[in-house]
């Protein structure tokens, strides 16, 4: 896909529904090695206790990001960028808006993994205040590499 240059268009983030469930497949094939298939992603689009929020841009989602209440913690579970749109800002628009949308209802942490080869993807979350805390070693099914294991509470601010 070809994009409109940075700054020329506003992108928007919002709640997801029932309408965006093409894009977000369409989105997710091309984003993921592994990717999420139509039930996991319509399985989240019902979750009762957490946000699947997609960036949109002319109308059309560009983005997503899925959080899921897990044990004592909010988990991102999944974010994903168009590879058109990447490097102006939307996984980070998208981490902000989740953390707002979530924001100690009724945690007050939150936590993810991330390929430790995803160096983009982990400048991010630290740029948003997760901190490392670990290695899962081999969690990524398809070539098990080793997740790092990121960190964030609640009234940190970004680096």
């Amino acid at each position: 896909m070809t994009r409109a240059p940075v700054g020329a268009t506003k992108v928007r983030v919002r709640q997801a529904n029932g309408n965006d469930l093409d894009a977000l497949v369409r989105l997710e094939a091309h984003s993921n090695p592994v990717p999420w298939s139509r039930q996991m992603i319509a399985t989240e689009l019902h979750r009762s206790q957490g946000a699947l929020l997609v960036a949109t841009e002319r109308g059309e989602v560009i983005g997503y990001i899925c959080c899921a209440g897990q044990g004592d913690s909010w988990h991102v579970l999944n974010v994903a960028v168009d590879t058109g749109c990447r490097n102006r800002g939307v996984g980070a628009q998208l981490v902000d808006a989740a953390i707002a949308a979530l924001h100690g209802n009724p945690y007050r942490r939150y936590t993810l993994e991330v390929r430790v080869s995803n160096e983009p993807a982990i400048r991010l979350y630290r740029s948003r205040g997760f901190t490392d805390s670990g290695v899962r070693p081999r969690y990524y099914s398809n070539n098990q590499e080793d997740a790092l294991i990121m960190w964030r509470e609640e009234g940190e601010t970004p680096a």
